[in-house]
């Protein structure tokens, strides 16, 4: 029964949020997912995107090593904050960064180096950038926070921000690039990730 719930409020989510955001520039794969933060939704995203099968490579602490090693590149010695999909021939460059973002945590000042590294070597071979802010506790006027956002925007071709407030993007987000999506709940980005990922629901 809880199953079938969960599952109907993500139909649901899914449906609604499928009629209000536009559809996002083409994300192209390979992907690699990491994170800076932290946040409690971060086992729901892990869920989402196991659900309707995104396939993407996700390590938390990915590296620009990581990055240069292409697609799959720890294939069968996953550590358990990482785990990779065997979609390509192993070594194919990554296309598409995809930044999980939460609320700053002890060690997410000097993370923010590691963030701005993968991101400019994505940018430099003409891949793309996506944040997805998934801060719902609120970290407020966090200087850290505020610091990294300082340092990424200029990186980004798309910004998500899904139930986290925005206040600290608004002042360096000074064109229509990034493209801003605000999404009410974590929920929506359901409907998202099965659109303009490239997946499919896990049961259809």
């Amino acid at each position: 029964m809880k199953i079938a719930t969960v599952m109907l409020i993500l139909f649901a989510g899914s449906i609604l949020c499928s009629l209000t955001v536009e559809p996002l520039p083409v994300i192209e794969d390979p992907l690699l997912m990491t994170v800076w933060g932290e946040s409690i939704e971060l086992q729901n995203i892990t869920y989402f995107c196991d659900s309707l099968q995104i396939a993407r490579d996700y390590s938390r602490f990915a590296t620009v090593e990581d990055l240069a090693s292409g697609a799959g590149y720890r294939i069968g010695r996953e550590l358990p904050d990482e785990f990779f999909h065997p979609f390509y021939v192993t070594g194919t460059p990554y296309r598409t960064l995809v930044v999980i973002v939460g609320g700053a945590e002890r060690g997410s000042a000097e993370d923010i180096v590691r963030i701005k590294t993968l991101a400019s070597s994505v940018k430099g071979s003409g891949g793309k950038v996506l944040a997805i802010d998934i801060d719902v506790e609120g970290t407020g006027n966090d200087p850290v926070k505020e610091e990294f956002v300082r340092t990424i925007v200029p990186f980004l071709d798309v910004l998500i921000v899904a139930e986290s407030p925005t206040d600290q993007y608004l002042p360096y987000l000074k064109s229509d690039t990034p493209i801003l999506v605000e999404l009410p709940v974590v929920v929506d980005l359901v409907s998202i990730f099965e659109r303009d990922f490239g997946g499919g629901r896990c049961c259809d």
